[in-house]
């Protein structure tokens, strides 16, 4: 049954909301005076309380739908930790870009990471390399290449940040199969919770080559959006837009966070005065070569519905 035109508007806005929020991460990165590692302890810390009430609430109201501490496998348990040690230190890769660059880097990098996916599925599925892949993700490497030959004070933060994308990349491809078997919500509250420890368990070694640093008034503030805002609303509202929206459509509209977070960084630290020309060349290889791939993954999936459709009909 197809759903109700209010509610599909409805879950439109939610997942838009829900991307301009996570384009805000960059910014706030930055505004944020933390070292890269310590924001990133703080932010998972901040948002596991939030986390844990929002499952208790829910398991109030459908019982059944979610269990707060499941019954999970030996395997299960080693690919949460897997999967949070990854994220964990993704956030750390992108930030320190942020802070060792600047938020347009960044991005820029990190809209790299569904070509990493794509490069890195026959790795890590056993599928087959497909040529058409390889050629986007060189036509990706020639920007990333111009930005990095062009952009030497950039270097460590471009570095960090392709690291950043490729991080992102194997988290999605090894969370493929335990989204599969766990509720979403449950998923990801397990994942950065093992995130939260790993890092916790990090310290001792962060510790004694660093010193720390206790957050300014702001950086609370800016600490408390980031978690509670573009952490857990965001991942909230993304969930309420998938009982509308397909998750095909939802994987599809993220590729506009890059693009979010770039237009923030122009407006709020005029980030664009500080970009020469070979930036936009640079950034507009990577856009085409993401574009490419995301109308081609559009076109894949609509020929899919097509075959479907067509053997309904037959059978």
């Amino acid at each position: 049954m197809k759903a109700p035109q209010s509610g599909l508007s409805k879950a439109l806005v939610e997942l838009h909301v829900a991307i301009l929020l996570a384009g805000i991460t960059g910014p706030l990165g930055r505004l944020i005076t933390l070292p890269a590692e310590e924001l990133v302890w703080y932010r998972l810390g901040l948002s596991m309380p939030l986390f844990v009430v929002l499952s208790l609430w829910y398991q109030k109201l459908a019982p059944a739908a979610d269990r707060l501490v499941p019954r999970f496998t030996q395997r299960q348990w080693i690919m949460l930790a897997t999967n949070g040690a990854l994220i964990g230190f993704h956030w750390i890769c992108f930030f320190s870009s942020v802070k060792y660059a600047n938020v347009s880097v960044a991005l820029v990098c990190f809209a790299t990471s569904s070509l990493f996916t794509a490069l890195l599925d026959p790795v890590v599925n056993r599928n087959g390399l497909r040529w058409r892949q390889v050629g986007l993700s060189l036509l990706a490497l020639a920007g990333i290449v111009v930005i990095f030959q062009f952009n030497t004070q950039y270097r460590l933060g471009i570095m960090f940040g392709l690291l950043a994308a490729v991080l992102s990349a194997l988290f999605t491809l090894l969370n493929e199969k335990p989204a599969q078997q766990i509720p979403a919500r449950t998923l990801s509250m397990y994942e950065l919770l093992f995130a939260w420890l790993i890092l916790s368990l990090a310290s001792p070694w962060y510790l004694r080559h660093h010193s720390i640093h206790w957050p300014a008034p702001m950086d609370w503030m800016y600490l408390l959006i980031l978690s509670w805002l573009c952490t857990v609303f965001a991942f909230t509202l993304s969930l309420s837009a998938l009982k509308h929206i397909s998750p095909f459509t939802i994987n599809l509209s993220y590729n506009l966070e890059p693009v979010y977070g770039i237009l923030i960084a122009f407006a709020l630290f005029h980030e664009n005065r500080m970009l020469d020309m070979s930036f936009y060349v640079g950034f507009a290889c990577i856009f085409l070569s993401v574009l490419m791939q995301t109308l081609y993954t559009l076109y894949k999936h609509r020929m899919g519905l097509f075959v479907t459709v067509n053997q309904r009909i037959e059978t």
